[in-house]
């Protein structure tokens, strides 16, 4: 098929399960050329590597989070393009797809090292064949760099600049310490206004589980929830959709567009109330229950109850 995108023109068809997509084409006739001699070049697919990318989005789409399923597919769709006509894809293919992408980002090549981790797991779960052809395939060495926190500044003015639901939205981030996928799904049914607790919840990688965990909440939340405006199944509204929100990925890039400071993203919120926390003398275990990054098993001892220390902690996010 082709079509216009713009000002420019592309084509976009799908062979033996691959999608063929290009654009930039300044006319139709280009574009047409273009289709033709990529059809032509477009090679076989190896039908049981396709099979098994197929089976492993079906599992992600069914398991995980959209945004999860969509960084798979497009992955996949890669994959297809690059080893769709291999009879049989072993360690030295890996490795040295690897190599390439780590050439440009050794983050990236680590993260795909992964994500290939799991797909050829997938098949050893369902007997397709018995070796991850990952296997020995080590991660590449990355230089960390310390993790960015905006300064109280910053986050004062970027709250000045937002409107109301947009302030409510940044405070309700700030005073669970949650990621922001949690307050996305956030429902009232998880808030109890009077015992003043909330409830997150996040999926867990290793076994797609979702986990709870209990948050104090502390007067400045309170206050937030307490006037919000009870619209629906959930804290937060699309207003396009009138669900909950996938992803408000632009909202806070714009807000420090405007307050004019260096841009932070969600996650780095979570990192201003743990260090603010830490300077204050919270255990650190407290820290590590409120973020939740401990184990599932500890998550449920922490779940029996809310540890008077912890109500402390979020008191002094104030």
């Amino acid at each position: 098929m082709v079509e216009k995108h713009g000002n420019r023109w592309r084509y976009d068809f799908l062979k033996d399960g691959v999608r063929y997509k290009k654009g930039g084409y300044q006319t139709k006739t280009e574009a047409i050329q273009a289709e033709a001699e990529a059809r032509t070049g477009a090679k076989s697919i190896n039908t049981d590597f396709l099979k098994l990318c197929n089976s492993r989005l079906e599992e992600i789409e069914i398991r995980r989070s959209k945004k999860h399923f969509q960084e798979n597919k497009s992955f996949f769709e890669e994959l297809l393009l690059v080893w769709g006509s291999f009879p049989k894809i072993n360690h030295d293919d890996i490795q040295e797809y690897l190599n390439q992408v780590a050439r440009k980002s050794k983050t990236l090549a680590n993260r795909k090292l992964k994500l290939l981790k799991a797909l050829f797991n997938h098949g050893i779960k369902n007997h397709w064949f018995y070796i991850n052809p990952c296997t020995g395939i080590e991660k590449y060495g990355v230089d960390k760099t310390p993790k960015y926190i905006p300064p109280k500044e910053d986050i004062d003015k970027v709250l000045t600049v937002a409107n109301q639901e947009q302030r409510r939205y940044l405070l309700v981030i700030i005073h669970t310490l949650a990621r922001v996928r949690e307050i996305n799904r956030l429902k009232w049914e998880d808030i109890n206004l009077d015992k003043r607790f909330l409830v997150l919840r996040t999926r867990k990688s290793k076994n797609s589980d979702l986990v709870e965990r209990k948050i104090p909440i502390n007067d400045t939340l309170y206050r937030e929830l307490d006037t919000a405006p009870k619209n629906g199944e959930f804290v937060f509204i699309n207003k396009r959709t009138k669900k909950d929100f996938d992803y408000r990925d632009k909202l806070l890039k714009r807000l420090c567009e405007q307050a004019e400071v260096k841009p932070f993203t969600y996650h780095c919120l979570r990192h201003y109330g743990a260090s603010k926390l830490a300077e204050l003398n919270v255990p650190l275990t407290d820290i590590q229950v409120l973020l939740g990054h401990q184990r599932a098993t500890t998550t449920d001892i922490y779940l029996q109850s809310l540890k008077g220390s912890s109500i402390e902690a979020m008191k002094r996010l104030e």
